[in-house]
């Protein structure tokens, strides 16, 4: 088993060396692909030295060394990848020992797994990245996983809900050939790009546990997350709306009607749920207006609550 291993480097000079040795210090690591994506610093330059140095390093660029950030740049190590199967990992992230023991005994031993799913450790590597990660309004846990084994065909539905956990895009390793199935990720998606891809992935490939007790990976939380960089309550609407419509549309070119109504009801459970006047006093917006403005935002995404018709291309499609 070899693994291409995908390193998008953004602006991450300080971190890049430790996440390419650690994916090197794996033996089924058949070779590293960074994707330079145009970063202020001096990354290019130590990307070089680990392409210069290491035989199993390869430096890829975007046409003019343009910066078309994560998913674009994920794409393109995709694109790239020489081996069987795909696997990636933050420039500020890292691997740790056996990254891959446990997914290579299950694609041993199960010809129909097509991708396995682990846990990863998360670092808080200073006081003033937490502050910003919890100012941002996301938890703090030492382990991202699954609490609990799914069958591969109730996952993505798990995922949707959020009930049993979720796994990290460092976590995950997949054969190649469900690219043709899954597709690339959305390169229009500026945030969420990867959860949306693991989910396309998680409707369209036989994906198993793997370790979900202990860490393949870890990743850092720091200053420069762009996750939590600060965010209006109306732009991480507008934000995860975005997210919600691509893979609506996705499901209606490539999924099922019951894939479709899934993402639908989950799209509209988040935008009833989100507090975007959360901080106006309740004296002027009581509960019965604040509702029917968030029924109103919806004015935006037509597509996800008008009853539409499926598209044609869906009619020799399964229901569920």
């Amino acid at each position: 088993m070899k693994v291409s291993v995908i390193i998008p480097v953004y602006n991450a000079a300080a971190f890049v060396t430790q996440a390419v040795e650690s994916a090197l210090a794996q033996p089924e690591t058949g070779e590293a692909l960074l994707v330079e994506d145009g970063s202020p610093d001096n990354a290019l330059e130590v990307c070089e030295g680990l392409a210069g140095k290491y035989e199993r390093v390869r430096l890829l660029r975007h046409p003019n060394g343009e910066n078309r950030g994560a998913g674009a740049s994920r794409n393109l190590g995709m694109l790239n990848a020489g081996c069987e199967l795909i696997a990636f990992l933050d420039a500020d992230d890292y691997y740790l020992p056996d990254r891959f023991r446990q997914a290579a005994q299950l694609f041993e031993t199960d010809p129909l797994c097509d991708g396995v799913y682990e846990a990863v450790g998360m670092q808080v590597s200073s006081d003033d990245g937490l502050l910003r990660w919890q100012n941002a309004g996301r938890s703090v846990s030492s382990l991202l996983t699954m609490d609990t084994v799914v069958e591969p065909e109730r996952l993505a539905e798990s995922l949707l809900d959020g009930k049993n956990g979720y796994f990290h895009l460092n976590g995950i390793t997949f054969k190649k050939q469900i690219l043709a199935r899954s597709g690339l990720m959305d390169e229009g998606l500026k945030l969420h790009q990867d959860t949306e891809f693991i989910l396309r992935v998680a409707m369209t490939a036989r994906l198993l546990p793997g370790r979900l007790n202990e860490p393949v990976a870890m990743w850092r939380v720091h200053p420069a997350n762009r996750i939590s960089a600060p965010r209006s309550l109306a732009a991480q609407h507008r934000d995860r709306m975005r997210f919600w419509l691509c893979l609506y549309r996705w499901t209606r070119r490539n999924g099922t009607l019951g894939q479709q109504r899934m993402v639908r009801e989950a799209a509209l459970d988040y935008n009833r749920s989100h507090k975007y006047f959360v901080k106006f006093p309740r004296n002027f917006f009581p509960d019965t207006v604040l509702i029917m403005s968030r029924q109103l935002r919806l004015l935006a995404y037509p597509e996800l609550w008008l009853d539409r018709q499926a598209h044609p291309s869906q009619d020799h499609r399964r229901q569920d």
